[in-house]
């Protein structure tokens, strides 16, 4: 019995494998990877890809999402700070045909590098929303932490403001249905991006593989917070991990429309019932005009929304790294929680290094999910070999995301740099092409790097085969985890 059983999961397993081969066809280390796992594997194969694969079933639930028809021109040209942006016109421009974003100038701009005043200032303006409240994170927990902000999200709704939620079905776990239903009670909004099929495993979800990792609140479509911080204890350093060393901002201004517009795209998937595009379409259009009449009200700051998810022909955030990284001139300056890139930009890397470029790239000193440590080691020492500076930072758990290229172009969101967030998440990033900010920023990489230590070439050789046996393992499956 148990011989016939094995012959029919391994008959399934050779199904999937056919049916791996001939849909998933963009990545071929992927595809590759996939059918050995389930070819060789007779009794899990097929089950890991239920959960982790499918892509080619999620991407008929998800082609919807991002279709952008219904914004019409809706920026102002009279803007003068336009000279990083020229120089980065290519990349401009691709941005602007795949994801549908120009850049915008009238914006103010505050970053953060510490939770504490990240969401002390996010609670204020939500406390002082006036018309409606927007929030789309891939974590908010209902902890000691995250129960402020729940109460004073449903305390705003019973007031008239009108208040919507997007959390991921993987990412937020501690939501208890005593929350939702007050949530619910008072009129808050709350949807759950690819929730769980089981009500006891939150990881049991078909579509596990697909996560929505954005972190954002648009306010009034006027002010919009971004960055690498969810809502959660931990992100205020509440938790094992100690200090949370994380990066945000804060953006008032044009570019709030169109986070706006990410959110109502990503609401009207999750909604029952399509949304009316045109009265949205109106409503931020009069927010514009309204930022134009008051532009002094404003700095001028040139920023460009990116998206970027797994229903696009095109990789966008990946790509515009790619396109960053090959066009610099002098420096490339990377943080990231999780460094494990695809061997195209790993390769783009290696030749900018070759070139005498210098890179800098600061990874944390301990990882907060399995794997992660060994992942970022893995990837992290061929580039240290022929001339990378590679740090890790001490201070704390290091969670912040950025990159900066010559001085001249930043960019800061919600994507790491590795696979996930490159091929299966959704993300959303801003691009800075602002002097002033940049300058900033590289300000916070320096900081950052005084709290860190560098990994040199003699550490890399004095390595225990045990520690080369772990890296190769998780370098050979990093493209699925």
């Amino acid at each position: 019995m148990f011989l016939e059983i094995g012959s029919y999961i391994y008959i399934i397993n050779i199904i999937f494998a056919a049916i791996v081969l001939f849909f998933e066809r963009k990545r071929p280390v992927y595809t590759l990877l996939w059918i050995v796992i389930l070819l060789l594997t007779s009794y899990v194969g097929f089950i890991a890809y239920l959960f982790f694969g499918l892509k080619f079933y999620k991407k008929r639930q998800v082609n919807k999402f991002y279709k952008r028809t219904f914004l019409k021109e809706i920026y102002t040209h009279n803007n003068y700070k336009i000279r990083l942006v020229e120089k980065r016109k290519e990349l401009v421009n691709y941005i602007i045909k795949t994801v549908g974003n120009k850049v915008t100038y009238c914006n103010t701009v505050l970053f953060y590098k510490d939770g504490d005043k990240f969401f002390k200032n996010l609670m204020k303006d939500i406390k002082e929303a006036k018309e409606n409240i927007n929030i789309e994170f891939y974590i908010f927990n209902d902890d000691k932490f995250g129960k402020t902000f729940y109460d004073e999200l449903e305390k705003k709704s019973k007031e008239g403001i009108k208040v919507r939620i997007i959390i991921d079905g993987v990412g937020t776990k501690k939501l208890k249905r005593s929350r939702r239903k007050s949530l619910k009670e008072s009129g808050v909004d709350l949807k759950i991006f690819f929730p769980s099929h089981f009500p006891i495993l939150t990881f049991g979800t078909l579509r596990a593989n697909y996560r929505n990792h954005r972190k954002l609140c648009v306010i009034d479509s006027l002010i919009l917070y971004t960055g690498g911080f969810n809502i959660g204890s931990e992100y205020i350093g509440d938790s094992k991990f100690g200090y949370w060393r994380d990066t945000g901002c804060r953006i008032k201004g044009e570019v709030s429309v169109d986070a706006d517009r990410e959110f109502y795209i990503s609401w009207n998937f999750l909604h029952k019932e399509p949304l009316d595009f045109k009265e949205i379409d109106k409503n931020l259009r009069k927010k514009i005009n309204e930022m134009s009449s008051n532009i002094r009200d404003y700095d001028i700051n040139a920023l460009q929304l990116i998206s970027s998810g797994p229903n696009y022909q095109t990789r966008t955030i990946r790509d515009s790294f790619i396109s960053m990284i090959t066009n610099a001139k002098r420096s490339i300056y990377i943080e990231t929680p999780y460094f494990v890139p695809d061997d195209l930009i790993l390769d783009c890397l290696k030749i900018a290094i070759t070139s005498g470029i210098e890179v800098k790239i600061i990874i944390p000193s301990f990882g907060d999910h399995l794997f992660v440590y060994w992942a970022n080691q893995a990837s992290v020492i061929e580039l240290i070999e022929i001339g990378a500076e590679v740090y890790k930072y001490e201070k704390g758990f290091f969670h912040s995301k950025l990159i900066i290229i010559d001085n001249e172009i930043a960019a800061i969101g919600s994507a790491n740099f590795d696979y996930r967030s490159f091929y299966q998440n959704f993300e959303i990033n801003v691009n800075v092409y602002d002097v002033e900010l940049i300058g900033y920023l590289r300000q916070l990489f320096y900081e950052d790097l005084h709290e860190s230590f560098i990994i040199n070439k003699e550490d890399i050789s004095n390595r225990k085969t045990s520690e080369k046996f772990k890296e190769a393992i998780i370098k050979l499956i990093s493209p699925i985890i």
